[in-house]
């Protein structure tokens, strides 16, 4: 029963890290960035609580004892970091990107 719940929590895992991956490319459309980000937090949660209980029944995640609860610890970090990272460039401080600044400079040097 651990060896089933190890490789469902390492299929998990590796759901994560694909999407995580994915996200620039499924940024270019605000509904399927959104989508992404929340299936990520979800199943960064419920991977972490499946580490959580596998740690207490005794299971040795990849054979280490304190990675599962190292690894349930990320995933809450990155969970949580995955809501507040914005992907399509929305801003965050108010300040002028530095890019557009020297967009404008060029426009206006190529203007006079």
């Amino acid at each position: 029963m651990l060896e089933l719940a190890e490789t469902v929590i390492s299929w998990s895992c590796g759901t994560i890290v694909v999407i995580w991956i994915s996200i620039g490319t499924l940024a270019r459309s605000i509904r399927l960035e959104h989508i992404a980000h929340n299936t990520v937090t979800l199943l960064c949660f419920l991977t972490a609580a499946g580490l959580i209980v596998f740690d207490r029944l005794g299971g040795e995640f990849w054979d280490s004892e304190p990675l599962a609860n190292f690894l349930a610890l990320m995933l809450v970090i990155l969970g949580v970091v995955g809501q507040i990272i914005p992907i399509r460039g929305e801003e965050i401080q108010g300040e002028p990107n530095p890019h557009h600044l020297m967009k404008a400079r060029k426009a206006r040097e190529s203007e006079e």
